[in-house]
This record gives C-alpha cells, sequence and structure tokens, in this order.
C-alpha cells in the first residue's frame, strides 16, 4: 500500500508541475468582433465605437493596440492603416476622412466588389510579429462596411438604425471574475453628426439580476461575479426609446450573455462508487469492455485537442501481465445537470473503461486488483482534482463441451451446400476471442457426404452436404460421424456423436436448370429447378410483402432459412452461386439498400442475381394486387347477370312485336335449270319450296363417303388445323357453317372463315355438283366473287370453305370449304350496303358462270321485300324496266 501511495504522489507533482508553469489568462476582450459604418468624405476626429477588457485578476489596466494593416475579403493586408487610431480608453476614432480615390483604391485590391468590408485587429498587448495571428481572448476583430456614399441626413434614419449596430449583441463573460464594463449603448457617429437626436436605453432583466446599465454614461457591467454552475446563460432585451413631442417611439433588440467555464470543479465518482468487481469468462477478444467506472465533474468538457492533457487517467504499474493485457480508454459525454437557479447547466460524464487489450487463452485463470488515478489537471478550485479508482478483476477458465448426440435428416434429393444444421460446444454464442475448429470423422467411407465449415463469427459449425453423390446411394440410409471441436490456440478438444438420416427418393433433375437459384425472377420458375444449396432439392421462393425498399423483399432462394438473411455465412461464401443476395461483390441495379460489405440488405420488388456476371436487378413485382376482392366481383357478376336477363326480355318482346306487325310480303315462285356436261335436265320448284328430285339423287342413295375423292395438293389445307362450329344457313342438298383456320396462307394464328359442305345422307349427284362449284371457283379470281382459299378432301370427311363468318363447328358429311377474311356474311353486308348489290349484280350480268353463293347471295335486299337462301325466295321490284332472273344451280350454270 505504501508503494501504491508514493506512486500516487509522484503522479500528483508530475500532472501538476505543467499547471504551475501556466500563466494566468490576463484580461480578455468580451466579444471577438465589432461592426460598424463608414462613409465618404466622413469628417476627420468621427468617434466609431468602444472596445472593452474585462479582467481576469483585480488591478489589471487593459492597453488597446490596433493592428498596422487593413485586412479585406481573402484575410490579406490591403493597406496601411493609417485611417483608425485607439485611445487608451477603447474609443476607435477616426484619424482622417476617407475620399473616393481611397474608396476606390481599396474597393480595386479587395477584388472590386461592390460592398467594401474591411477589417482591422485591436490587441490587449503589443501586437505579435504576425499580426494576422489574432486569437481571442486576447485579440478582437473590428469590421467596417465601407458606404460609396456620404453619411446620410439624419432625418432619413430609422429608430433601428439610430440605437443599435446591424450585427447584434451578443458577449461572453467568464465567471468568477471581477465585475466590469463589457459594453456601453449609442451608435457614436450617429450621436457625432446628429447631435439633436435623444435616445434612452433600457436593460430588462428582471429583478435582482447581475447587470447594470448607467442612465448618464449607457455603459453596462456587471454587478457581482458570475458562476456558470449557477447559470450559463442571460436572454436580456435591450430598449431603445426616442421621443417627439408627445410622440415616443420604442426598438427592442436582443442581449445576450454567456458565461464562459472555467475549471473550478472537482472531479467526483457517480453511480456504484470507486470500486468496480468484473469477471473475464465466455467474452475474451481484443477490445471486450470487461468494466467502466464513472467519473462526473461539473464543469464543461474542454476542447479535444486539449482534452488528453487536461483529464486523464492512469493505469497504476502494478503487475507486469495485468498492464500487458489490459488498457485504460477514457470517453468523456457531455449532460445537462439542475443549476442551482432553476434550469439546466450543462456538465461533463467521464467513462473510465476497463478494456482487454489482446485476446485470453480458455485456460487462463487468475484474480487481480487494478488502480486508475484520475486526474483534472486544469482544476483551480479549493479541494484535490485527483481521483483513485479501483477494479477487481477475476479471470475464469473455460471448458469445451459438446451435446451427447447430434441427430438431423437431409433429403436424397439435396444439391451440394445445402445446410443440414449446426454443432456448436456449450456456450458458443456468448464466447468471443476463442477460435474453436470443428471436423467430422465418418464412420464409413463410402457414405461421407456431409462436410463440417467452423464459423468465426459464433464460434459454431455448420454442417452442408458436400457429396451428392454419395447421398444417392440407396445403402446409405443413416450416415454416422463423430464431431470434434479443438480449440487452436490450447489444442483442448471436446467429441460427440453425429447421426443423420436420409429421407425421401432421388429424382433426377431436369435438363438445362441454373445453377443459382437466385437467376429465377418467378414464382413458377423458381420451384422447378433446384440449384447449389437446395437443402429440398428445389429452390424455394420467399414472397416479399411489396412495401417499398424493404428487407423482406421478393426473391428465389435455396432455403429461406439461411438465405437471404443479410450475412454471408460460412458455407454462402465458398460459391457465389450458393446465394448471391447475401454474398454479392458487384453491382446492383434498381431499388436497394447494400448490406454492411456486400450482398443486398433491403430490395423493392423482386431481386434476382447472376453470378456470372457479379450483378443483381432490384425491380417491382410483375403481379399486381387484385383490382377486385370477393363482394366486389359479386356486385359484378349480379349486375352482369341482372343485364343479361333484362336484355333477353327486351330482345324477345321486340321480336315479337316485329313478327306480329311485319308486312309479309307475296312469296313468287322460281325455276331453277341445272347445266350438266352431259345432259342437262330441269328441276322445278313448286311456289312451296319443295323439291323433285333428279333421278341420280333418288336412285342408290348411297353414302358419299365410299367415293374416293382425288386430292389437289395446292387446294387441300389439312382437317386437324379446322375447327367447324355453329351453321350459319341451309340450301337444298348443302349448308354453311362458321369455322376457324389456323395458319391460314401462312398466317400467324387463327382466321375466321365460312365452310361449305353437304347435308347428311347426300346423294352422288349432289357430291358431283359441289365438285363442280370446287373446280369453277378455283379459276375464277374476281374481287366481287367469293374467294376460295381450300378444301379438306382427306383423312375423312371432306369439307370446304366460302368466307363468311367466325366459328368453331363440327360436323360430317363431304363438303368444299371456301374462306374469305370478312367476319361477316355476304348476306349481311349486302344488307347494309345496297350499293354491294348493284355491284354483285353487274358481277353476274358480265359473267357467263357464276358460283351458287354468289347466286344465292343475290337474293338480296331489294325494295320493299328479302330473300332467304334456306327457302330460296326472290323478291323482285316492279318499278325495274327488266326484272333480274335469278337461277338456282347445283354445279356452274350459264344464263343469267
Amino acid at each position: 500500500m505504501a508503494k501504491a501511495t508514493s506512486g500516487a504522489v509522484g503522479l500528483w507533482l508530475l500532472l501538476l508541475l505543467p499547471l504551475l508553469g501556466e500563466a494566468p489568462l490576463g484580461l480578455y476582450f468580451p466579444r471577438d468582433a465589432y461592426w460598424e459604418r463608414l462613409y465618404l468624405d466622413q469628417p476627420a476626429h468621427t468617434p466609431l465605437l468602444y472596445v472593452h477588457a474585462l479582467q481576469d485578476m483585480p488591478g489589471e489596466v487593459p492597453r488597446f493596440h490596433v493592428g498596422q494593416h487593413l485586412y479585406g475579403v481573402y484575410h490579406k493586408p490591403l493597406h496601411k492603416n493609417d485611417w483608425i487610431r485607439v485611445e487608451d480608453t477603447g474609443l476607435l476614432y477616426l484619424n482622417r476622412s476617407l475620399d473616393r480615390d481611397s474608396w476606390e483604391q481599396l474597393s480595386l485590391r479587395n477584388g472590386g466588389f461592390p460592398l467594401l468590408t474591411i477589417f482591422l485587429h485591436v490587441f490587449l498587448s503589443y501586437p505579435p510579429l504576425r499580426e494576422g495571428e489574432c486569437h481571442w481572448p486576447g485579440c478582437t476583430r473590428v469590421y467596417f462596411s465601407f458606404i460609396n456614399t456620404s453619411f446620410p441626413a439624419c432625418s432619413s434614419l430609422s429608430l433601428r438604425e439610430i440605437c443599435f449596430p446591424e450585427n447584434g449583441l451578443s458577449f461572453r463573460i467568464r465567471e468568477n471574475r471581477p465585475s466590469g464594463t463589457f459594453h456601453q449603448f449609442r451608435l457614436l457617429p450617429v450621436h457625432f453628426l446628429c447631435p439633436n437626436i435623444s435616445v434612452a436605453y433600457r436593460l430588462l432583466q428582471g429583478d435582482g439580476g447581475p447587470f447594470r446599465c448607467a442612465p448618464d454614461s449607457l455603459k453596462v457591467s456587471t454587478q457581482r461575479v458570475l458562476d456558470r454552475e449557477h447559470r450559463e446563460r442571460f436572454d436580456l432585451v435591450a430598449t431603445c426609446t426616442m421621443r417627439s413631442g408627445a410622440h415616443e417611439d420604442e426598438v427592442r433588440e436582443p442581449f445576450l450573455v454567456t458565461v464562459y467555464d472555467e475549471d473550478d470543479s472537482a472531479p467526483s465518482v457517480s453511480g456504484v462508487g470507486d470500486t468496480a468487481n468484473a469477471e473475464v469468462a465466455f467474452r475474451r477478444k481484443e477490445g471486450t469492455v470487461v468494466a467502466t467506472l464513472r467519473v462526473f465533474d461539473a464543469d464543461v468538457v474542454p476542447a479535444s485537442s486539449e482534452l488528453a492533457r487536461r483529464y486523464t487517467g492512469t493505469l497504476l504499474p502494478r503487475d507486469p501481465w495485468a498492464q500487458e493485457h489490459f488498457r485504460l480508454e477514457h470517453v468523456p459525454n457531455e449532460t445537462r445537470v439542475a443549476a442551482e437557479g432553476g434550469g439546466t447547466v450543462r456538465a461533463t460524464v467521464h467513462d473510465f473503461k476497463l478494456v482487454l487489450n489482446q485476446s485470453l487463452p480458455i485456460s487462463e485463470s487468475r484474480a487481480l486488483q487494478l488502480d486508475v488515478l484520475v486526474n483534472d489537471s486544469t482544476f483551480q478550485g479549493p479541494g484535490s482534482g485527483v481521483l483513485l479508482l479501483h477494479f477487481n478483476v477475476s479471470v475464469l477458465p473455460i471448458h469445451l463441451r459438446l451435446t451427447s448426440t447430434y441427430s438431423f435428416s437431409v433429403s436424397r434429393k439435396a444439391h451440394r451446400y445445402a445446410q443440414v444444421g449446426k454443432v456448436c460446444v456449450e456456450h458458443c454464442w456468448e464466447l468471443s476471442g476463442v477460435r474453436v475448429q470443428y471436423k467430422l470423422q465418418p464412420s464409413g467411407v463410402n457414405c461421407s457426404a456431409l462436410g463440417v465449415l467452423s464459423s468465426a463469427k459464433d464460434t459454431s459449425g455448420t454442417l452442408f452436404v458436400n457429396d451428392t453423390e454419395a447421398l444417392q446411394r440407396p445403402e446409405c440410409d443413416e450416415l454416422q460421424y463423430t464431431v470434434v471441436a479443438t480449440d487452436q490456440e490450447t489444442h483442448a478438444q471436446a467429441q460427440a456423436a453425429l447421426l443423420v438420416t436420409v429421407e425421401g427418393t432421388y429424382v433426377a433433375e431436369a435438363a438445362g436448370c441454373p445453377l443459382s437459384c437466385a437467376v429465377s425472377k418467378r414464382h413458377p420458375d423458381c420451384e422447378e429447378c433446384g440449384g447449389l444449396g437446395a437443402l429440398s432439392g428445389r429452390c424455394e421462393w420467399r414472397q416479399g410483402d411489396g412495401k417499398g425498399i424493404s428487407r423482406n423483399f421478393s426473391t428465389c432462394s435455396p432455403s429461406t432459412r439461411t438465405c437471404p438473411d443479410g450475412h454471408c455465412d460460412v458455407v454462402e461464401n465458398q460459391d457465389p452461386h450458393i446465394c448471391p443476395q447475401d454474398c454479392l461483390r458487384g453491382s446492383i441495379v434498381g431499388g436497394y439498400e447494400p448490406g454492411e460489405r456486400r450482398g443486398i440488405r433491403a430490395g423493392h420488388g423482386t431481386c434476382s442475381c447472376f453470378p456470372e456476371e457479379k450483378k443483381c436487378f432490384c425491380e417491382p413485382e410483375d403481379s399486381q394486387a387484385p383490382l377486385c376482392d370477393d363482394l366486389c366481383r359479386t356486385v359484378i357478376a349480379a349486375a352482369v347477370l341482372f343485364s343479361f336477363i333484362v336484355s333477353v326480355l327486351l330482345s324477345t318482346f321486340c321480336v315479337h312485336r316485329y313478327h306480329k306487325h311485319a308486312h309479309k310480303p307475296p312469296i313468287a315462285s322460281a325455276e331453277m335449270t341445272f347445266c350438266r356436261p352431259a345432259q342437262a335436265f330441269p328441276i322445278s320448284y313448286s311456289s312451296a319450296g319443295a323439291r323433285r328430285p333428279s333421278l341420280d339423287s333418288m336412285e342408290n342413295q348411297v353414302s358419299v363417303d365410299t367415293v374416293k375423292i382425288q386430292e389437289d395438293p395446292k387446294w387441300e389445307f389439312p382437317r386437324k388445323d379446322l375447327v367447324l362450329g355453329k351453321t350459319l344457313g341451309e340450301g337444298e342438298f348443302g349448308k354453311v357453317v362458321k369455322a376457324t383456320a389456323f395458319r391460314l396462307k401462312g398466317r400467324a394464328g387463327y382466321t375466321t372463315v365460312a365452310v361449305k359442305m353437304l347435308k347428311e345422307n347426300a346423294s352422288q349427284s349432289e357430291l358431283r355438283d359441289l365438285m363442280s362449284e370446287f373446280n369453277l371457283l378455283k379459276q375464277v379470281n374476281h374481287p366481287h366473287v367469293i374467294r376460295l382459299y381450300g378444301a379438306c378432301s382427306q383423312d375423312g370427311p371432306g369439307c370446304a370453305w366460302p368466307p363468311d363468318g367466325p366459328t368453331q363447328p363440327r360436323t360430317a358429311g363431304h363438303c368444299h370449304r371456301f374462306s374469305s377474311e370478312s367476319t361477316r356474311t355476304i348476306s349481311s353486308v349486302l344488307v347494309s350496303n345496297p350499293w354491294c348489290c348493284l355491284g354483285l349484280f353487274q358481277v353476274v350480268c358480265v359473267c357467263v358462270c357464276v358460283c351458287v353463293c354468289v347466286c344465292t347471295s343475290m337474293c338480296a335486299c331489294v325494295q320493299g321485300t328479302q330473300g332467304r337462301s334456306s327457302k330460296h325466295l326472290i323478291s323482285t321490284r316492279t318499278d325495274l324496266p327488266r326484272p333480274p332472273h335469278l337461277h338456282w344451280a347445283s354445279q356452274p350454270c350459264s344464263g343469267r
């Protein structure tokens, strides 16, 4: 104990020697800058302003000195100071008038700025060799704004321009210093050039304030010594009143006084006292804080550059081992405490932390006491500025232990680097500064499918799939290992048994799957394949919350349990394809927040990565939230159903009224002549529309399916690419249906066509008629005639199509198929546009042979009547000079 005491005394003397060598601070300026205006041709000996000095010790007398140069905006000398002088009282006055030539010369040297501002230095001692080195509190700057005009008329000045300077009033006064004058109201140039203006000043500070404003001299001074710990700031108000007859004007200006601190408060121990007990057990890493003791000081923190010299904490030398393995750290923090006069003031809390200087081995065990000497070297008050702190430290050993048995399961379809689980010594999550190496000792060489990697972050070991071929063998149902944990510094070991059960059946993966799960951008694509690190054999999709840039972003992962989690673990670090979301060292495009060192900490929408390119992309998700919920869909469905019912009822009502009141035209008879190559005979139709069958149609009503039709390669269309639909109309032996053709004439997609075919149980002669039409239309190519696109004659019932409407039919029987690009039937076009009717009539008149489809379509819209092809009704106009004579033809016909 005697040694400790003598050491403390020696340190006392060592720390106090610099303090004894320091001289008192001396006189000081209450402001670091003053401001005033100068005008052209202002008369010499005009008083400008007062500078004041406050005493640091009683009896000090200030001696003011002005600098020899005027400085400009670049803090460089502009001109020798021939204009400003100072008296011993601190009065600065104009030595000679400033003319225009001098102003222009100063302005040019100042850079030609329109507003000329210069300053000079005022010292409380003789100017130093380097006059530009002006530092408060022993030096202050006086700024002058040179106005390129003469002094304004007194009547044009505002009350504020008469009473207060333009840059406000603020002062700094040290605590525990003698009272003195630090300001004088009244702008001296205004008072000198406008003597008829009379103003009165007051300082509003409340009762019992420490300041006084003399009514005659207008000097402001302190009435008593100020104490910063009692009050640190005074927010006062200065008033200026000017009377003009019975009228009185007043203006106010803030008057701020800040009390500067001196080191007059001794340090004291706060909290638990001057002794701290600590144990070093699991956290043994260098930089670990073992214990902390707190010292309170009512004074504020000194400047950071002087902190190490003024406020010190020293670990006293006693134990060489302790000096090597521990160090002391000093952390000051500013706080606020209740002041004696009410309110709060600033204070300082010093934290002295005992820190491990190097990592300790797990076998280290000892107990020791460490003493710390805290010294406030600038303390000037009564009492002692030194404190002695004590740390009682116990270093405990650590014994490595593992759980008796580890048991895990793994899928047979797991990919390489799939993480199976973790092994960990006891208290591994608390250990720091201890390096533990894990190894696996397999019981069977052929079934060694797992590996282990040690993590330096949490002193654990991660089990992962290292050999997928061994995992896929049927005989490897159980994998048995021995886990060995070794401390790398002391070589202490611990062992435990490990049993891994292999589950499931191996299924080969589809070809073309990527190596990394992170490349998939969509949920369905993600779960179709696997990738490095996939524990179940398939990648897993993590759905984000869709709330801007979020840590819960959507992505494809080998295992959502470990990737992404914002940390690139020891297994993911083995290959960049495993989890680039955590481990990428490259560029990231889109909305994201980067990780601490690499990877994506937070992303917007869906994040996908391409390890080969070292790039990740975070983009908005493709799928959007449904625009309508269940209730909305129910309401819409009900509205649609109601609208459909109403429309059906209205349509039925309108059709009924139309048929009830419609004029029924008389049915005209027509004769139809067949023109055959070998023979021709007429078939007459009665007015009832009944056909008298020909001899060919009455005899041998055999199925036309037995007749072999010769294929025309130019016009043949694959039957599988034609889908038949509903029937559009019927004739005597044929009918027209709606159909859809795929890739018609090389076009992409589907084309709507009209298909003409025979009815069921048609005769061979009717088939021959259709074949004749087919052969004729192959030769006709006219814009007013139906265009042929193809025919189906092979691999089943034949069919062919002319162009009318869109369909999807299925039918039996032989047919020719004629198609067009129109989606409306010719009849509908003719009804809607009579000019088309006239055009087609012109075609009929000039053509020698016309198709039956054209003839039936010519049953057109004529005045007052309509024709129907299914009932071969023809209506004529009586006002025509020669009514057209239309013929029905089962095969090509001639005539008009």
